[in-house]
């Protein structure tokens, strides 16, 4: 191997690590997948439980990770603190209960969502009557 065909193959292994890296944080952002190393990329559900898609190659940046979950979690309390400003001041519709229901079971667990699961299933959320009905 030459000296150009060396720099072009160092050259594709980097794009290929970049842009897998793009990749992955486009799949967080826009699908709510995540990485971990051992499993790769996969989809959670509410639980936390989901399945693996398959690795993209070119590992992920570590610090990237980690900053993408701090701000996406610190994203996600401020979106559980804004609906609950609102919700103390007038009637919510029943989605934006159930998204306070999803966003506390996040933080706070499931036994603490159920109040706010239940609250939107009364309101006729047809995710949160599906939730309950599960239970």
């Amino acid at each position: 191997m030459d000296a150009l065909e060396a720099r072009l193959s160092l050259a594709a292994d980097y794009l290929k690590r970049e842009s897998s890296a793009a990749i992955e944080e486009l799949m967080v952002t826009a699908f709510n997948v995540v990485h971990t190393p051992t499993a790769g990329a996969g989809l959670l559900d509410r639980r936390g439980e989901g399945f693996s898609l398959p690795s993209s190659g070119g590992g992920p940046r570590p610090a990237h990770q980690s900053t993408s979950k701090e701000t996406k979690r610190r994203r996600f309390s401020e979106e559980l603190h804004t609906l609950l400003e609102r919700e103390r001041k007038e009637p919510l519709e029943s989605h934006a209960l159930r998204r306070i229901a999803e966003l506390t079971e996040l933080f706070e667990g499931e036994e603490e969502a159920q109040s706010w699961w239940h609250r939107a299933a009364l309101k006729g959320d047809s995710v949160a009557i599906m939730m309950l009905a599960d239970d």
